[in-house]
């Protein structure tokens, strides 16, 4: 986890990310399942959108950028409005996905799909 502070990304970046995270929900089967799971539904992501300019502790930079320990922190910060029964598989997803987005950013790791 302190390698997620190590590791940035640009506005447009974090734009990609979320559309990626959006499409992700609605394709098909097959292609899912050649893509990292992500647990997380729209209105989760619409929670990060809202935060990653809003929060006073996480949001990005004057620049635009956000290194990935608050990328993860707005994941999981979203998952607290989860039901009990999904909040423990969503937080262990939010770091799969974020140590997933630090591989993909050095240029390995199946998560490329998701900033591509």
């Amino acid at each position: 986890m302190k390698e997620f502070a190590k590791h940035s990304l640009t506005e447009t970046q974090f734009a990609q990310l979320i559309g990626r995270t959006r499409l992700y929900q609605h394709l098909p089967k097959k292609d899912k399942a050649l893509i990292p799971n992500l647990n997380f539904t729209d209105g989760h992501i619409n929670t990060i959108v809202k935060d990653y300019f809003e929060d006073d502790s996480f949001c990005r930079n004057e620049q635009g950028d956000i290194n990935l320990w608050n990328v993860y922190n707005l994941f999981t910060q979203a998952n607290k409005s989860s039901y009990i029964d999904t909040f423990l598989d969503r937080n262990v997803n939010a770091y799969d996905f974020t140590n997933g987005i630090q591989k993909a950013l050095i240029g390995n790791g199946d998560y490329n799909w998701f900033l591509s």
